[in-house]
Order: C-alpha cells, then structure tokens, then sequence
C-alpha cells in the first residue's frame, strides 16, 4: 500500500456539499465545473450493502485528474471487514472473502490512506449523497474526518443530459463511450471521470 502525505485538515468539520442540495441548483453547477478545471479527485466505494447502521465499506478507490483532464495517479484499497463478505455482494463485485482475507486491511488504514491521497481537493462521487453517508460512518468509527467539497456527477449529468432515460452509471458510459462499470471501484472510477469530463465539456459548450 502507498501512503501519501496529508495536508492538515479541519478536526470535526463536515463535508461541504457543493454539487446537490444545500446550494442553489446554478451555483452548485458552477462550483463543480470550476472543480473540475482541475486538480481533482473521483471515488468511489464498494460496500456491503446499502445501510450504514448495519453494512461496511468494502473497497475504497480514486483517481486524481490533473488540469489537463488526465489520470495522475490511483488509489484502490480492499477493507477486511468485521462481518463476512455477503455472496449477493460478492456476486455483484467480484470480491471475495479470500481476496479480503489476503489483502484487505482495517478499516482505519484503508480510510487513512484514502484521505492522504485525496489530500484537501474537491471530490467527485456518482450518486454522492450515498458514499457521503458512508464517509460519514467511517469518520465516526475512525476518528478521521473527511471535510472536502464533494460534488455528484449524477447530478452533474443530469444536467448536461436531460433527454437520457436514465442516468445510471452504465448507460452514461455507452453514451459518452467510456468503459462499461463493473462494480469493482477502481473500475467504476475511471468510467466516472470520462462522464464527469464529458458533462463538464457539454455544460460548458451550453
């Protein structure tokens, strides 16, 4: 695992939501196009299932994109959980309880060296509200607080496409002709950052 170094960070602060809800829908709009002139960050996570009082985060991931649009660097960490990974999950994932036997590490490290990488910028999330509430359990659990600006490119996309029937991750990806998702994070990350480069240009050219 590579560790990176951390600028300080507000103790206790809460995540400042900029792309939905909380902001008026055309600030919002403008805040995440300025993010993502660049340097920023897209995550994802992979959990367990959809509740934060019962379900852990499994697999942490990011991408840092330079102001040129490209990948810097990655970052993807498998957790071991305390409860045993649910064969639904695994099925979805690909994720199996001897890979996060064999890699996985405690929740704390993984969350440490996901906030090292993504040090104090902006964050992309597709459907942030959902890897926000799990940030959020992990800060509680750990002690770490996660404070950055998180942005949605859902929101993002609905936006910059109105007429699509829907705005799941996959069908972006065929629009925008990127990598189809495949529930692994790392894999779904790369596939958010051509959506998120591809609503930016087209809001833009709005």
């Amino acid at each position: 695992m590579t560790f990176f170094y951390r600028r300080p960070r507000a103790s206790g602060a809460a995540p400042r939501r900029a792309a939905a809800g909380g902001k008026a829908g055309a600030a919002a709009l403008a805040d995440a196009l300025q993010a993502l002139r660049g340097p920023f960050i897209v995550a994802d996570l992979e959990t367990t299932g959809l509740s934060t009082a019962t379900c852990e985060i499994l697999e942490f991931a990011a991408v840092r994109v330079d102001t040129s649009g490209a990948l810097e660097r990655e970052y993807t960490q498998v957790v071991r959980t305390r409860g045993p990974v649910p064969s639904f999950i695994t099925r979805l994932t690909g994720i199996t309880q001897a890979e996060v036997d064999r890699h996985g590490v405690p929740v704390v490290q993984a969350f440490s060296s996901f906030l090292d990488f993504v040090e104090d910028l902006p964050v992309f999330f597709h459907n942030a509200s959902f890897d926000r509430r799990f940030l959020g359990a992990a800060a509680d659990q750990t002690g770490l607080p996660f404070s950055n600006a998180t942005h949605c490119t859902l929101a993002l996309a609905r936006r910059a496409w109105p007429e699509l029937p829907s705005h799941k991750l996959e069908i972006l990806a065929r629009h925008v002709g990127a990598s189809d998702p495949t529930h692994r994070a790392l894999a779904d990350v790369r596939t958010t950052v051509a959506v998120a480069l591809a609503a930016s240009a087209q809001l833009g050219a709005a």
